[in-house]
């Protein structure tokens, strides 16, 4: 599985899974991620559609590949976090 890298306001990374993305919505200042497993992503930090379809463009780069992680194009804004859950 191949993940997209995701740059933090504080010069360090995480990384999103990029197999399996079901949705991508923006809530407030975040954008969650729902996966067809059942868990979801919140991406804190970053609010615009545009930041989204990078991602998303990103993602589809990178799905399928294994052990190596690709960054999107420069978004908006740095991250500051992400979060995971499973959804019930």
């Amino acid at each position: 599985m191949g993940f997209v890298k995701l740059l933090k306001a504080d010069k360090t990374f995480d990384l999103l899974p990029a197999e399996g993305i079901a949705k991508a919505r923006i809530t407030g200042t975040t954008i969650v991620f729902s996966y067809v497993t059942g868990y979801k992503l919140t991406v804190a930090g970053i609010n615009q559609q545009e930041d989204i379809d990078k991602i998303i463009t990103a993602a589809i780069k990178i799905d399928g590949a294994s052990l190596d992680s690709i960054a999107p194009d420069t978004l908006s804004a740095s991250i500051t976090g992400v979060t995971g859950t499973i959804l019930t």
